[in-house]
């Protein structure tokens, strides 16, 4: 027989389950604007206005908006492979959090530890190739540039070359048996022939 005081699990319908993930991932992005970039830019604002004579305390924002951007990059790939993982939206607001409270200093670690050491590695390359790449792209643009100017030089002669020739001979061209090629030639020669006088 069925236990009447058994107890009922709650169900819930899948909309309201979809509503609710909506509402976690929008309250999530709101608290790491909040608390990853906003806070943070004030904080960086005080310490560039009042602490002006202290390289050191300029250097960890430097530090912490250098982690911050690599954190950006690499959000955009965990939000589509292991959103699914528990605590996953919780955890990037902590992780936010870690970076810059003064009692975990993760950018500065995260810094020390992983990327000053990877990149120090890795700079002459990395400096090479972004030479290369500069140049490739220069040499690509000067050559896009030069095609472009001159087709805008062939149309701009073929459509001067279009318009109608058939201009009347003014007496400097009679008389000298010259006939003008288009109609650029026949409006200076129009220009600087010598207008018939009026009685």
């Amino acid at each position: 027989q069925n236990n009447p005081r058994a107890a009922v699990a709650p169900h819930r319908s899948p909309l309201i389950q979809a509503a609710a993930a909506m509402l976690g991932e929008y309250l999530t992005a709101l608290l790491v604007a909040v608390l990853g970039y906003i806070y943070p830019v004030y904080l960086c604002f005080k310490a560039l206005e009042h602490h002006k004579r202290k390289p050191e305390a300029l250097r960890g924002w430097c530090i912490y908006w250098l982690v911050v951007a690599l954190y950006t990059v690499g959000v955009q790939l965990s939000d589509r492979f292991i959103f699914w993982m528990p605590m996953y939206c919780e955890a990037k607001v902590g992780f936010v959090v870690y970076l810059w409270h003064p009692r975990t200093q993760g950018a500065l670690y995260i810094y020390e530890t992983f990327v000053s050491p990877f990149l120090a590695k890795y700079e002459p390359d990395i400096d090479r190739h972004i030479d290369e790449t500069r140049t490739q792209v220069g040499d690509v643009a000067l050559r896009h540039s030069q095609t472009a100017v001159n087709f805008v030089r062939e149309k701009f002669a073929a459509m001067l070359s279009a318009l109608p020739q058939a201009v009347p001979q003014q007496q400097g061209a009679a008389q000298s048996g010259y006939v003008p090629r288009n109609a650029t030639e026949a409006a200076a020669m129009a220009y600087t022939s010598p207008r018939p006088r009026s009685d």
